[in-house]
């Protein structure tokens, strides 16, 4: 699945690019601000509500909303890992600090696993993100999530073994500020965990999942490339050359999602050009979908079926049906 690398002048190098920070602040605002007001709701309604299972089923609807305004978050934290969130370093690891820790993830090792998934994603045996995924369908959905989070901890003792205690003291007090908020501001406010932090947490990996197996599920395995354990965090984002091998997906969703979850679902156009803000990667799929072949498919829950199906390391035969370029 390569294709030659070709200039693209539709498609803004790092510097010609204008980061959405006003856009990026309302949006972590309204993230934020909607999740404490969720649950604060809640608990309101939850205590009207005498009827175990009506209780129960509107909880349940909550938390998988909840659930999807953190992956809101997580997805803007992601933003800051590539030092796009804002312009400002100060601002782009303070807020990108704040939004990853709301999500129990931190961001500094979430910087270093992501970056090493750049440099291998979707080889075997070299992308950090195979462990997750590669065992089975059932196996990625109920516990990849945990396996992913469980990583991101790993890569945080291993920088604290190296001896990087700034970046490790960093990610725990973000860290530490998101569980006050929890544990703390919450039950300050008379909002009871057991009613909404709780159930957010048992549905967030299920959003987790049906969202993350559309980044790269049902693909076949990229070739090893001896060049990419070279490549510095610098090179990643510099633009110099779009990646021609196809390692993820391009899943067609509403504006609104689109909105909400910051246009991950360019997925494979943000493996090709790492260095653009979200607001660019609808572009780049216009601008180089002639240039470059894209695995398309219309919706998450058409992605879901379609994976369920297949292996994670998939055949040629089983994507061709959703290649934007046949060759």
């Amino acid at each position: 699945m390569n294709s030659t690398a070709k200039p693209n002048t539709g498609i803004p190098n790092p510097k010609e690019q204008t980061i959405p920070s006003a856009s990026n602040l309302f949006k972590s605002c309204f993230l934020i601000l909607g999740l404490l007001g969720s649950f604060y709701a809640t608990q309101q309604v939850a205590e009207q509500v005498d009827n175990v299972w009506l209780k129960g089923a509107f909880i349940a609807l909550v938390s998988v909303w909840n659930g999807m305004l953190m992956i809101g978050m997580g997805v803007l934290s992601h933003e800051a890992v590539h030092r796009v969130l804002f312009r400002t370093p100060f601002w782009n690891e303070l807020w990108g600090g704040v939004l990853a820790a709301i999500v129990l993830i931190p961001l500094e090792a979430n910087r270093q696993f992501h970056m090493e998934h750049h440099r291998f994603s979707h080889q075997p045996g070299l992308d950090p993100e195979n462990p997750m995924h590669q065992t089975s369908f059932l196996f990625a959905v109920v516990l990849g999530p945990f396996i992913a989070l469980f990583a991101q901890y790993q890569v945080l003792a291993s920088i604290a073994l190296r001896g990087d205690f700034v970046r490790v003291l960093k990610d725990v007090f973000y860290v530490g500020v998101a569980l006050s908020i929890y544990f703390l501001l919450l039950p300050a406010l008379g909002v009871s965990l057991m009613l909404t932090w709780v159930p957010t947490l048992l549905a967030l990996p299920l959003v987790f999942s049906v969202r993350a197996l559309a980044d790269h599920y049902g693909i076949p395995p990229v070739e090893r490339n001896a060049r990419n354990k070279e490549e510095s965090e610098e090179e990643l984002e510099s633009g110099v050359q779009a990646r021609p091998q196809v390692s993820g997906w391009v899943v067609l969703t509403p504006q609104w999602l689109q909105w909400l979850w910051s246009h991950v679902n360019y997925h494979e156009v943000h493996h090709k050009y790492p260095y653009l803000s979200h607001k660019y990667l609808a572009q780049a799929f216009e601008a180089s979908r002639n240039q470059y072949p894209y695995l398309v498919v219309d919706g998450y829950w058409k992605s879901l079926f379609n994976v369920m199906k297949r292996d994670y390391y998939a055949t040629q035969d089983d994507v061709r049906p959703f290649m934007t370029m046949q060759k």
